[in-house]
């Protein structure tokens, strides 16, 4: 089990108009791995969180950036010095505040990791 918050507050340049601008923003993560599933000698896990996303504005206003990352993998160990990874991620709302107002845009993605040990 690995898990993670942060905190994040940002000060601008007294020469910029900062209303509207993020004055804070946090990130979370919470991931699970299991050790030996399925077959020993490989591994299951998944991990949820939202990457830094604005929680207040400077002025007072609303964010509106909510967005959530989920990924899921399985390492086969295929041999003592090679194992191959696939892995499926989501991204609930990829861009944010810059989502346009009534729109909604989500992401899925997958990859074949393959490493070697020497």
């Amino acid at each position: 089990i690995s898990a993670g918050w942060g905190i994040n507050s940002t000060n601008y340049n007294s020469r910029v108009n900062d209303q509207g601008l993020v004055s804070t923003s946090q990130s979370w993560s919470v991931g699970l791995q299991w050790e030996d599933a399925f077959l020993k000698g490989n591994a299951l896990g998944m991990a949820v969180g939202q990457a830094p996303f604005a929680t207040s504005l400077k002025g007072g206003g609303t964010p509106n950036d909510g967005n959530y990352v989920w990924e899921w993998w399985y390492k086969v160990q295929v041999t003592d010095n090679i194992a191959v990874t696939p892995a499926l991620f989501y991204l609930s709302r990829p861009l944010g505040g810059d989502t346009p107002e009534g729109k909604s845009f989500q992401q899925l993605g997958g990859l074949i990791k393959t490493s070697f040990r020497f």
